[in-house]
């Protein structure tokens, strides 16, 4: 029991947990309005993916499978990038796209084209 908000076990029992990938950041800048940090690049510390975003405030984060050079999908941050690969969502996202560029008769995603 958290002695400072006694009630904080009980809100989170019902709650499951959210998994992260652990990283490291590899790049961060300052931003030109608030003068605070802010994370451009992280690499997961398994060294399988990369976390990267657009310098612009705001933009999406991409995963790339670092074993495979690919580029995967984009999360609207990185906790959910990093959320995505512990899971394996984002594998999987990998996965099709690797499968589709061996299977010319396949869509992008894995589907079969009409």
């Amino acid at each position: 029991m958290n002695p400072v908000h006694p009630q904080s076990t009980e809100i989170l029992a019902g709650l499951p947990l959210r998994v992260l990938t652990p990283v490291n950041v590899t790049r961060r800048f300052r931003a030109f309005r608030s003068g605070r940090l802010e994370t451009w690049q992280a690499e997961s510390r398994d060294g399988v993916w990369r976390y990267d975003r657009l310098e612009l405030p705001g933009t999406p984060w991409m995963t790339v499978h670092l074993p495979t050079s690919t580029e995967g999908d984009w999360y609207g941050t990185l906790d959910a990038a990093r959320e995505a690969t512990a899971d394996g969502r984002a594998l999987e996202y990998v996965e099709r796209l690797l499968a589709a560029r061996s299977h010319p008769d396949r869509t992008e995603d894995g589907g079969l084209t009409r």
